[in-house]
């Protein structure tokens, strides 16, 4: 075990006299001691580091604009210091056998790995299901939505240009058959233009949820006369595009 080594009254008076402006590894070399034991003892003793020091090089300070690291980042078109080199080129034997260790196995799974037909939620209350086990699913699609999986288990392919929906109070997440209808994409945009939510957000200027659910509940009227002022602009536009 070390003997810890104690501090003198002469060098706690010189400790008091340097440690306001002094770069911490000149205090080193001359108490001969580690960082640590010097600002714990400059810490008990209540002395602190002086504004200029602070400010200046040695304080650790980062100045407004200041990078961080710049030149010990990677530059572009920089090749790396060990492109086209194999392990044995900048690795001992010893070394190589170590990376061993810790490497990926072929045909290990993750422990994160998720079996086929594995069910989630997504942000915005939909299930989704996992269909396919691709090595690379960058853009997510080794999972699909579970009410279009239903649909077209039932029906078959989704025609190009429609929307599988929930019908008004459906579960998003217990459902059935009977929950979903399909749209074509125009009119999927009308009803969601026309929903409750969209005329609170877009129409009324609201956007907090608590807000939201309180004027559904208490203000419907003037939720459905937006509305009907909504359609009654849609059949207008309709009749002057038709006359055109």
């Amino acid at each position: 075990m070390t003997k810890r080594k104690l501090w003198l009254p002469d060098d706690i008076e010189l400790l008091k006299l340097l440690y306001c402006d002094t770069p911490m590894f000149e205090l080193i070399k001359k108490f001969d001691r580690n960082s640590m034991s010097i600002s714990n003892k400059a810490y008990d003793l209540g002395i602190k580091r002086s504004a200029e020091f602070l400010s200046g090089p040695y304080g650790g300070r980062i100045k407004k604009g200041q990078i961080i690291g710049k030149d010990s980042q990677f530059k572009a078109g920089v090749p790396g210091w060990n492109k086209g080199k194999s392990q044995s080129d900048y690795m001992t034997v010893e070394s190589i056998e170590k990376t061993k260790l810790t490497r990926f196995k072929k045909g290990n799974v993750p422990l994160n790995h998720k079996h086929i037909g594995y069910e989630r939620i997504t942000k915005d209350g939909y299930v989704e299901v996992k269909v396919r086990d691709a090595a690379v699913d960058s853009k997510n699609k080794n999972f699909e939505l579970k009410h279009r999986l239903i649909w077209k288990q039932y029906y078959g392919e989704i025609p190009e240009g429609m929307n599988v929906e929930f019908i008004p109070g459906a579960d998003k997440i217990n459902f059935t058959i009977s929950d979903l209808v399909i749209r074509t994409r125009k009119e999927s945009m009308i009803r969601n233009a026309e929903s409750d939510n969209s005329i609170i957000k877009r129409f009324l200027k609201i956007k907090e949820p608590e807000l939201i659910e309180k004027i559904k509940n208490d203000a419907p009227e003037i939720i459905d006369l937006k509305r009907k002022a909504i359609k009654l602009n849609n059949k207008i536009k309709e009749i002057c595009q038709s006359k055109n």
